[in-house]
């Protein structure tokens, strides 16, 4: 009998509630841009503002430093190359203009009552001399791109860090978060061998924040933090990380904030196009990966002197990747003291990654006054895996003397042959329309945002086939060990055994399990803002509101079926399956991937298991809301050398959780007093809510002590909500190991303290050094019990989130940059850059002290490149040190090995439009390797090979 309540459905989500809601900020924010568009297009009254480019019209400089001496004012270029600087009285003046790598531009002007615009302003040129283009100011390439970061770095009053779309292309990086990694502070956890998410400061990733042209982004996994590894770097103009927060951005970030930003036609000045073809050869693999890109921006003049910009982007990647892996697990001591895992893994995957990514942004002035845009970034990543294991399990000793110091040797084995197969794709789609506005004294902007993100896995299929071997018996003669696991190279620990013979006969290993899995995840995300800025002649006072609705679900459907006693690997045997893995053991026998779906769909043989497959569809089934509500307040102050932005930002979260509580009730049990005859499983609807408000206050100083030397001290409260997965209502089951959703998790609440020295010595450089302390209560572990009772129910393994005690968080920042450009020729071509971070954190948890998850000691990037000739070259160096992945009751936590990849980048331009390259990414063939509280016991070791890029790029 299966007796079962009807699971709900949560699909499609906004109750009456939050439909009004939306529909009152839609409104007021319609009647804002309204008002933009009525509001008069007169000139300002005494301000003097006009556009920084080069000669030759076709480049814009950000964060560009514009001044008048004679009145101790100054302000900065923005994205689009304008300044503005208000309240100028009438008379005669000097104007300079600095940007890092170029001479100084001095103008005498004139202010009338009226203000003065001047137009465009030529960078590089001297009172009376003649005026450089970019390239004679800059030169190109490398030099070009650390100028433009080095600048809008320096520019901003807050600490942050720039990676602009010239510096992302002199890497081989295929995706943003390999991207950052290069940016000081900031390392990334790799997925097969790809960077996927971002670690800042040596914090977790979920306790990062991550928006797209400013709107928040949604995430495809069951988590807040994004796959960064989605979006392709090739349709971006550039990458901004936020070290410390202003009233005006989000809260919820206590590691760092990153925002994307896409292509803008606005951040030039003509027709731009840019295209790039190149393969990928994958040495592991064995084969090719094509990859392709194009780019391009205008703007067009029409009618009332109107412009119109229109950026697009398009980039499709198809990559072939593997990776040589195994896995032990399950370590024990023997009576001797020596210790052995009770399970091996030799583990062997092929990967098809494909990754697609469009942009779309259209800017539009629509007065003199207002500029409205929309924005859009769309990316897909397909990846296509198949898996092929062969797990020694049940590893017994032959005796306790049978137990060395680095091997064990067996008397019995069950021995499991496991396939994956499964195509998954993860879309994100990003939104974004508005407008910026700016009156004589009054600035208002305003945006509409919409994020959608899914992870689709509609047909998986996996399968275990097992056999069991034992001393004395099945062709084992007594005393004999079935098999001896070697550990003296723990990384590499090899299967000896002098009865292969018979642990590789296909006709031994019957068909245990056949499991169907399709599985989405969901996340959708309202945005509504509008932020205000009044003026004054000290500085400016800002005010505005934002509301964030967003509603995260998971549904899985499993289908379980039992082998029926018919079919044994050998009926399906592929004996080339696993013959390209390269680690001491041989995957053998394996079945062919098609022949379990053949299997599978045939529906023969096999059995359906109703019960387990009910409960491990119900366990993951659950939806999250989570609507934010804020307003803030802030006021800049400013002198000539001295910037101060300080104000508060109110968040009140309204939160819900609603999900499955999933029971079995044996044969026997008791069902509301009434005995039941056969298993029975119950499935009740759980639901939980909470609401909570957040006083978020926060001040960023930032002082010119002289031309050269810029401090900066910042102080900010910031919190991160619980990520969805430990926060739901649910319990998830897969092979008797659960995953449990706490609902009563309480928000981490973190202060963050800030000190920066930046000195910039001469031409293109950077010297900066700094300090960050972070006081984090509340902190959220997750952890791993064994034999865990929960809801009746004695789980072989538990995984479950609880908040700690107080954590705390103390680092040193270091960062060098260097064009060496007042050498003498060759040697001016010459550039470095070295950047290193020290993390000290701990924490209390159950009464021990731990380093933080994902916390590195030591992060440290190294470059140095040569940019002449026509020669652009770059050797790159990336380190972070190890880390704690996970808690494990039993104190054989989870520890990720240290890191170092070794790249490099060679380019020559053919011509001014056409350029050849050349990428060896991996050069020093880095694997990756995770341990059980010390080295020797080794729990992943994986491998995945060097891979070499030829391209081709055109740009107009």
């Amino acid at each position: 009998m299966l007796d079962s309540s009807t699971t709900p459905s949560y699909r499609n989500s906004l109750d009456p509630r939050r439909r009004q809601a939306l529909r009152k900020l839609t409104l007021a924010v319609a009647v804002a841009v309204a008002g933009t568009v009525g509001a008069s297009s007169s000139a300002l009254a005494q301000r003097v503002s006009g556009e920084v480019t080069d000669r030759s019209r076709t480049a814009l400089f950000e964060g560009a430093n514009v001044r008048i001496p004679e009145l101790n004012m100054s302000t900065t270029t923005n994205d689009r190359g304008r300044f503005r600087l208000n309240d100028v009285p009438p008379g005669s003046y000097t104007l300079e203009i600095r940007y890092v790598g170029a001479p100084v531009r001095t103008i005498p002007v004139t202010v009338g009552p009226e203000g003065l615009e001047l137009g465009e302003v030529v960078l590089g040129a001297g009172d009376s001399a003649e005026a450089y283009s970019l390239e004679e100011v800059l030169v190109t390439g490398q030099s070009a791109a650390m100028a433009g970061a080095i600048n809008q770095q320096r520019a901003a009053d807050h600490i942050k860090s720039v990676l602009d779309s010239d510096t992302m292309g002199q890497f081989p990086d295929q995706n943003v978060a390999e991207s950052l990694r290069r940016l000081s502070g900031i390392s990334v956890e790799n997925d097969q061998g790809e960077g996927r998410y971002v670690v800042i400061r040596g914090m977790d990733p979920d306790l990062n924040s991550t928006s797209i042209n400013g709107v928040r982004a949604s995430a495809t996994e069951d988590r807040r933090a994004l796959q960064l590894d989605v979006i392709p770097t090739d349709v971006l103009d550039g990458v901004e990380v936020q070290k410390s927060l202003t009233p005006d951005m989000d809260g919820d970030a206590i590691g760092g904030s990153i925002n994307v930003k896409t292509l803008s036609a606005f951040s030039r000045k003509e027709l731009f196009v840019k295209g790039r073809v190149e393969g990928g050869y994958n040495e592991l693999r064995g084969e090719w990966s094509p990859k392709a890109s194009i780019a391009g921006s205008n703007i067009f003049d029409l009618a009332n002197n109107r412009r119109l910009g229109v950026a697009a982007a398009l980039s499709w990647h198809d990559r072939e990747l593997g990776s040589s892996n195994h896995e032990a697990d399950d370590w024990e001591m023997a009576d001797n003291g020596n210790e052995y895992p009770e399970t091996f893994e030799p583990r062997y995957y092929k990967i098809n990654r494909e990754r697609i990514g469009g942009a779309l942004n259209l800017d539009y002035d629509l007065s003199d006054t207002t500029t409205i845009f929309a924005r859009s970034l769309f990316s897909r990543l397909k990846d296509a895996e198949s898996r092929l294991s062969q797990t020694y399990g049940d590893l017994s000793p032959l005796g306790d003397d049978a137990v060395g110091p680095d091997s064990v040797a067996t008397e019995f084995a069950e021995i499991e042959m496991g396939t994956k197969d499964r195509e998954q794709t993860a879309d994100n789609l990003s939104m974004s329309f508005g407008s910026e506005s700016q009156w004589e004294r009054w600035g208002l902007k305003t945006n509409l945002g919409y994020s959608y993100a899914e992870e689709d896995t509609p047909n998986g299929v996996d399968s275990a086939w097992v056999g069991e071997f034992e001393s004395g018996s099945g062709g084992i003669a007594a005393g004999d060990p079935v098999l001896t696991l070697n550990t003296r190279n723990n990384k590499k620990p090899v299967v000896e055994s002098d009865y292969f013979d018979v642990l590789r006969d296909p006709g031994r290993y019957e068909l245990d399990e056949i499991e169907r899995s399709s599985g989405l995840v969901e996340d959708t995300q309202w945005a509504l803002q509008f932020d205000a800025t009044r003026l004054f002649a000290s500085g400016e006072l800002q005010f505005g509101a934002k509301m964030r609705l967003r509603e995260k679900e998971s549904n899985e459907d499993i289908e379980l079926y039992g082998g029926d006693d018919v079919f044994t690997v050998a009926d399906i045997y592929d004996p080339t399956a696993a013959s390209d893995y390269d680690f001491p053991n041989r995957i053998d026998p394996m079945p062919s991937l098609g022949g379990v779906r053949d299997i599978l769909a045939a529906g023969e043989g096999i059995e359906f298991d109703p019960i387990e497959s009910q409960i491990a569809s119900a366990s993951n089934d659950w939806v999250v809301e989570e609507d934010v509500y804020a307003a803030y307040g802030m006021y800049t102050f400013e002198t000539d050398r001295l910037v101060i932005v300080g104000g508060a930002r109110v968040e009140y979260t309204d939160f819900a959780s609603h999900g499955n509580s999933v029971e079995l009730i044996e044969e026997g049990g008791l069902l509301d007093g009434v005995e039941v005859e056969d298993d029975t499983v119950v499935i009740d609807s759980i639901s939980s809510d909470k609401s909570y408000t957040d006083v978020l206050p926060s001040v960023n100083l930032r002082y010119d002590i002289s031309e050269n030397v810029v401090g900066r001290l910042a102080v900010s409260r910031s919190i991160i909500r619980p990520q969805f997965e430990g926060v739901a209502s649910r319990v998830s089951v897969e092979d008797n190991e659960a995953e449990i959703g706490n609902p009563d998790l309480e928000p981490y609440s973190s202060w963050n303290f800030d000190a920066y020295l930046e000195y910039y010595p001469s031409d293109i450089s950077l010297i900066s050094a700094g300090l960050f302390h972070k006081k984090i209560d509340d902190f959220i572990f997750t952890q791993v019990f064994n034999d865990f009772e929960f809801g009746g129910r004695v789980f072989d393994e538990a995984t479950i989130a609880r908040n700690g005690e107080e954590a705390t968080v103390t680092g040193l920042e270091f960062n060098y940059q260097q064009q060496f450009g007042f050498l003498p020729s060759p040697f001016d071509g010459l550039l470095v850059s070295f950047n290193y971070t020290h993390v000290d954190g701990d924490a209390e948890f159950d009464g021990r002290d731990i380093p933080l998850p994902k916390q590195s000691d030591n992060i440290a990037g190294f470059v140095v490149g040569y940019d002449k000739y026509n020669l652009d070259l770059r050797f790159a160096v990336k380190y972070r040190d190890s880390y704690l992945d996970e808690l494990v009751d039993d104190g054989l936590d989870r520890y990720t090995d240290e890191h170092m990849q070794i790249d490099f980048t060679a380019k020559y331009h053919v011509s001014d439009n056409w350029m050849l390259y050349a990428e060896f990414v991996n050069l020093n063939d880095e694997p990756a390797f995770y341990y059980a509280g010390n080295k020797r016991r080794v729990l992943q070791y994986d491998e995945f090979g060097r891979t070499t890029v030829i391209g081709l790029q055109f740009v107009y």
